[in-house]
């Protein structure tokens, strides 16, 4: 199985312990700064070593944007910095970073402890790292390479088969549980609950805005919300959507719609996103038939009393609140 070693170093550090790991797997070694990703093409195994400065893993393009071109190779990525391999929090947080989804499952990732020499850096370095307390200290240790020899010498990493379990589905969601790879490393089953795309609209005139007050029977609650709903008909575009729907539950059509942009509903568990809309030119319109379970009065209220109702909790559906934020919020 041929290997190469490549290391993107700016004090040393990187470079001694790629030197080791070329050693030790009788691999090539190669300056990343002198290399083209089809020089490696012919390697079985490619080791990318490179040092970590102010949060970002050097030179991390050349595995990142030739990736799909390596993928079915062994690929490993070791870094180096003065972070402690144990404090794993941190580690994991400049992984996720610098390290996209994609590459998470396909690569092998390593942390090794670097050397920091004050002879070696700018001033402006210098006198940063004193400002932290970061001080002179050399960890550099031929031992702690063992994992990624023994990483080089067996297979890559086998790409995990999910396995997806529908619950439920109709025409407009799905209820399904899916294992997921976490960035982190760790596996974990997700329920997710994936509604039709959605659409909130909030009519407004120059002083007053329109919410409807609907009987919703999971709360067994009234409550004002803005009108809303589904993008469950074939081809709908959301502002379609938003012009059926205020028309359908706040019996008005608008002489404009201003796209106040998207929200999620609950990313917890729910995929469902929300295309906002500001409605203006408000004009009574036909009644439209309604939903047989949509029982709603529309409300007109006075912009000055809106932020005393939230206060008051007398509105708390949350799409309701995202969207008077994003009007109200600019008036």
């Amino acid at each position: 199985m041929s290997t190469i070693v490549i290391y993107k170093t700016k004090y040393g550090s990187t470079k001694q312990y790629a030197e080791w790991i070329a050693e030790e797997l009788s691999a090539d070694l190669k300056n990343a700064d002198t290399v083209k990703p089809e020089d490696l093409t012919p390697y079985d195994t490619i080791i990318f070593g490179a040092g970590v400065y102010i949060g970002c893993i050097s030179g991390i393009g050349l595995i990142q944007d030739n990736f799909e071109q390596f993928k079915g190779k062994n690929i490993i990525l070791f870094t180096v910095g003065l972070t402690d391999p144990k404090n794993k929090g941190k580690y994991l947080e400049l992984v996720s970073k610098n390290i996209p989804e994609n590459m998470m499952d396909a690569i092998r990732i390593f942390h090794l402890r670097g050397a920091l020499d004050y002879k070696k850096i700018g001033l402006g370095n210098r006198l940063m790292m004193k400002r932290m307390k970061i001080f002179e200290a050399d960890f550099v240790d031929k031992e702690s390479i063992r994992p990624i020899i023994e990483a080089a010498r067996s297979p890559g990493p086998q790409k995990k088969t999910l396995k997806t379990t529908t619950i439920y589905e109709n025409h407009r969601f799905k209820i399904e549980t899916k294992p997921v790879h976490l960035p982190n490393g760790n596996d974990r089953e997700y329920l997710f609950i994936q509604p039709v795309p959605a659409v909130c609209i909030l009519p407004m005139d120059e002083t007053s805005v329109y919410l409807i007050k609907q009987y919703r029977a999971v709360i067994d609650q009234y409550i004002l919300e803005v009108p809303a709903g589904g993008m469950d008909q074939a081809g709908e575009e959301p502002l379609d959507c938003a012009k059926r729907e205020l028309a359908e539950e706040a019996r008005f059509s608008a002489k404009e719609y201003i796209p106040r942009g998207y929200v999620y509903s609950s990313p917890g568990f729910c995929t469902e996103k929300l295309w906002l809309f500001e409605a203006r030119g408000l004009t009574p319109c036909e009644d439209f038939a309604r939903d047989e379970d949509e029982i709603i009065e529309v409300v007109k209220i006075q912009k000055t009393d809106i932020w005393k109702m939230i206060h008051n909790g007398e509105i708390v559906d949350g799409k309701t609140l995202s969207i008077l934020a994003k009007c109200l919020g600019e008036t």
